[in-house]
């Protein structure tokens, strides 16, 4: 897994939380909407979990993946939006960068404005816990997204499944937490396209980008509140 800072080097000491510390980045996203709809990755089966009720959990994400050696950030975006949804891109400046740590908004980054970078375009910097210990894990884990339009109409390419949510939908997608299949597809402003059929009973879930999504829009309640 690269290093954040040696990634996106802007990033490195603009917040208490990216000083010092060892950080791998572990994927790069993008909220990716046209007026037509927001676009979501359906996580494929061999990540599917189960429930302690025991119904099938099926996670919902943002559209991208993990960096290939040697691709720089928005290359490694690029490429996965053209093998996922088979468009091209284009990045728009966000409202405000965000840093979340430990699904709770920590502060918002101000990178310096003589950086031409891709720091200045990014939406959401997600600090996750290391999943293992040991003297080489990182201290913590970093998922980078950012906001952007689709350079064309995008059609499921080698996702599982592709969620597609109207703009008058979103803020229902995003209220909930939970979304039984059956819900799914009822809602008039939710679609799925899928390679093959999702389990019956199941429920999707809003997981990594598409969670942040919702911590940043205040829909996400605090893990101590």
């Amino acid at each position: 897994m690269p290093d954040l800072f040696a990634s996106l080097p802007a990033l490195d000491g603009v917040h208490p939380l990216l000083m010092g510390r060892r950080i791998a980045l572990i994927g790069v996203s993008v909220l990716l909407r046209d007026d037509d709809a927001w676009y979501f990755e359906i996580q494929r089966p061999r990540y599917w979990a189960r429930r302690p009720d025991g119904l099938p959990s099926v996670g919902i994400g943002g559209i991208g993946g993990s960096l290939r050696v040697g691709e720089d950030v928005l290359t490694a975006l690029r490429r996965e939006v053209r093998e996922e949804l088979g468009v091209d891109v284009a990045l728009e400046m966000p409202p405000h960068t965000v840093l979340l740590h430990e699904w709770q908004v920590a502060g918002y980054l101000e990178v310096p404005s003589s950086i031409l970078g891709p720091e200045t375009w990014l939406y959401i910097v997600n600090l996750l816990p290391p999943q293992l210990g040991g003297s080489e894990m990182p201290d913590a884990l970093a998922l980078v997204t950012f906001l952007g339009r689709p350079l064309g109409r995008p059609r499921r390419g080698d996702l599982f499944g592709l969620l597609t949510v109207a703009p008058e939908a979103l803020s229902d997608f995003l209220e909930t937490p939970e979304w039984p299949l059956e819900m799914v597809r009822a809602h008039p402003g939710l679609g799925l396209d899928l390679a093959s059929e999702l389990p019956p009973g199941c429920v999707l879930r809003p997981i990594l980008t598409a969670r942040a999504f919702r911590v940043v829009m205040g829909r996400e309640p605090s893990p101590n509140g």
